[in-house]
């Protein structure tokens, strides 16, 4: 056998790796080992061939290796599990837009600081929890505030007065007695 053919066999068998890799995830091993191949097939050519052939062995590897690679990775993403991955990592990015749609939906709504805004902090806006900034300014926990803006996935307060018509509502004190006796209530149970 001449060097041409032993440095052709080195270059098939690290090719031969190369897609072994991709159907056996080794972590790289096979890669690693393919690359040995192909240099034992370059340093083949070098040292027994001339400049010419070697100039040649190297060109066709440094156009062929990136050119199988982005061959093998469309036919990756052709097959059925390509696909499915590529599917899963549409459906996770698609979860985005839906919350930025809640987010602009607070616009104009009411609702009350949990923390102090500093400029940032936590409101609450209809039992729901949500991270705000304010305008500039500094708002202290309690206080009423109505979402003027939402910038980018940001939800922007502002203070505002107390709305008339709601009052706190504390669920660990007890109701404020009526002055009434229970008996004294017409429950319509006698009827």
């Amino acid at each position: 056998m001449d060097y041409l053919t032993i440095a052709l066999i080195l270059f098939v068998i690290g090719a031969v790796l190369l897609v072994a890799e991709i159907l056996l995830p080794t972590g790289g091993i096979l890669v690693v080992g393919a690359l040995l191949f192909f240099a034992a097939g370059v340093g083949t050519i070098l040292y027994y061939g001339d400049t010419v052939e070697a100039v040649v062995a190297l060109g066709g590897l440094a156009i062929g290796l990136p050119a199988a690679g982005f061959v093998a990775v469309a036919a990756y993403r052709r097959m059925s599990i390509g696909a499915a991955l590529d599917a899963d990592l549409n459906d996770a990015t698609a979860g985005e837009p839906p919350q930025l749609a809640e987010l602009e939906a607070l616009k104009g709504r009411v609702g009350k600081a949990l923390s102090p805004l500093r400029p940032s902090g936590i409101v609450e806006f209809d039992g729901r929890r949500v991270d705000a900034m304010t305008e500039g300014m500094m708002i202290d926990a309690g206080v009423w505030v109505r979402c003027v803006d939402v910038k980018a996935a940001t939800v922007v307060v502002r203070a505002m007065e107390p709305p008339k018509g709601i009052t706190d509502i504390a669920l660990d004190e007890p109701a404020p007695p009526t002055g009434r006796p229970i008996e004294d209530l017409d429950l319509g149970l006698d009827k």
